[in-house]
């Protein structure tokens, strides 16, 4: 996913370029969004742009190994937690169809999500075992590039579980960066809120929505 891809969104755009020429991108992203507006595909277009090897033109090029894989979803040190059904399950317990749901329609809902997974009916979570998995990713070294990236979607779903991650995310590993992407920020717990530098991801306009649609 490169920029360029991405339906409207040029002032968040624009603000990740800037972080990335002045090298000031913060260590952990809250992109605050709405239902259809983008978030994780930006979310998604950012990450693949810090790990392209030769970023062209204020995005990543497309064409290097890093980008590939990027783009399919399976380069190793792109990782995403997101939220899934029971208990002593994790993020990995769905990656194929995570994979299969996202490269199909990067504007994915948490509806559309949980009838991926056959849970429509139930209420969907990022649980203890899923934030012990992200601690355990995370304390790895990366596998090919120097950077290692953990996309959080719906973070409003860590609930109190989020507190097992403060530590990593106020001090995380060099080279890690986080992206969580919510869509209720009040259900951020203050503690991770002040961890993260928050960016808007306004709602598309009817316009922009209507090039995506011709240009798809």
């Amino acid at each position: 996913m490169k920029f360029s891809e991405l339906i409207g969104q040029e002032q968040p755009k624009a603000a990740f370029r800037q972080m990335m020429e002045s090298d000031r991108l913060p260590h952990a992203l809250l992109l605050l969004t709405a239902p259809g507006s983008g978030g994780l595909p930006l979310a998604w277009a950012l990450a693949q742009y810090l790990l392209c090897a030769q970023p062209v033109h204020g995005d990543s090029c497309g064409h290097c190994s890093h980008c590939h894989k990027a783009a399919k979803l399976i380069h190793p040190d792109l990782h995403f937690s997101y939220p899934t059904v029971g208990t002593k399950v994790t993020a990995d317990s769905f990656l194929a169809q995570w994979r299969s749901a996202l490269l199909d329609n990067p504007y994915l809902e948490i509806n559309d999500w949980l009838q991926q997974i056959g849970a429509e009916n139930k209420q969907g979570n990022i649980n203890k075992d899923e934030c012990q998995r992200i601690l355990r990713v995370l304390s790895l070294k990366s596998f090919e590039s120097p950077r290692k990236i953990m996309i959080i979607w719906l973070a409003e779903y860590l609930g109190n579980e989020g507190n097992r991650l403060l530590k990593l995310i106020e001090e995380p590993p060099a080279g890690t960066t986080f992206i969580l992407i919510t869509e209720n920020q009040d259900r951020i717990l203050n503690t991770i809120l002040s961890r993260c530098q928050l960016v808007r991801v306004h709602p598309l306009s009817d316009e922009e929505v209507a090039a995506g649609v011709e240009r798809s």
